[in-house]
């Protein structure tokens, strides 16, 4: 072998070396090259959180893992900017679709995955009192006001904006008052505010009013849908904001009971047909209603 020989592979061994080092370096810090565009681009993650352990994650229809036996959760790192289809199942429960976009040097967080199993819907409804209605409050039909009975068979003025709506439930939820009317002249969810007069917090008709087991959230139940009503600013993803209202579903069909499930991010809902379906609030890479 010649000297130029030599100093040639000697050459391409450097030269071999730095550029795969630069890429190993590259990929370490979290940026990979995208063929695409053909340029190097910093990557995104997934952080998923499940109620159980083992659960297949599937991304872009191909398995990447299991959530983790001790903490529930799954991890991917490295992910190019872009939408991910990602499935999560395991025996004997109901599969879970999600989409989701990664964004540069952002990690996707996924931290309400909850897979329900039949049995233990079942007998968290049986296990679900109604919840006692506070007869001392009362509207008084003559003048529209709002009056409560003290404990000492008092009458005591609580409104003093008078209310004329014919087709309403009052609902006493952590010391808030509020009155739910499907009144068609006047419908909506009304709160009393410290002055005494009603403020209209929501515009559609209701049927019933179920506060989260956090306190954090309002269900508005009407016929045919369910809207959610932040009242406090939530600390966690998604992050919504006090007074944030969304409607997270429609059917056709009649709801006959709705529910707030444990982890104050699944609602239960029956219908009069006899189905039970389990929504999520979440709507993070999309929501999720499954008919237990």
């Amino acid at each position: 072998m010649s000297k130029r020989t030599k100093t040639a592979i000697l050459i391409t061994s450097f030269l071999a070396f730095f550029v795969l080092s630069y890429f190993i370096i590259s990929y370490a810090y979290g940026y990979q090259f995208n063929f695409a565009n053909l340029k190097w681009v910093e990557t995104g993650g997934l952080f998923t959180k499940a109620n159980l352990d083992g659960v297949e994650v599937y991304i872009n229809g191909h398995l990447k893992g299991k959530t983790s036996f001790f903490s529930n959760t799954f991890i991917e790192k490295n992910l190019l900017p872009g939408k991910y289809d990602l499935k999560f199942s395991k025996e004997g429960f109901p599969k879970i679709s999600k989409t989701i976009e990664i964004k540069s040097g952002e990690a996707n967080q996924l931290t309400h995955l909850y897979l329900p199993d039949q049995g233990e819907i079942n007998d968290f409804i049986e296990s679900s009192e109604p919840v006692k209605e506070n007869p001392s409050y009362f509207i008084n039909k003559k003048d529209g006001l709002l009056y409560r009975k003290t404990e000492d068979e008092k009458i005591e003025k609580i409104s003093s904006e008078s209310v004329y709506i014919k087709n309403f439930e009052l609902k006493v939820l952590e010391k808030e008052i509020y009155l739910a009317s499907k009144d068609l002249k006047a419908p909506g969810v009304f709160l009393l505010s410290s002055d005494g007069n009603w403020e209209n917090i929501h515009s559609s008709s209701a049927n019933d009013l179920v506060l989260s087991p956090d306190n954090k959230k309002l269900a508005v139940v009407g016929q045919n849908e369910i809207s959610i009503l932040w009242l406090k600013n939530e600390n966690e993803p998604p992050y919504f904001e006090k007074s944030h209202k969304e409607v997270i579903l429609k059917t056709s069909e009649k709801i006959e009971r709705v529910l707030w499930f444990k982890t104050s991010w699944h609602l239960i809902y029956l219908t009069e047909s006899g189905k039970t379906n389990f929504v999520e609030v979440d709507p993070s890479g999309g929501r999720n209603d499954l008919i237990i």
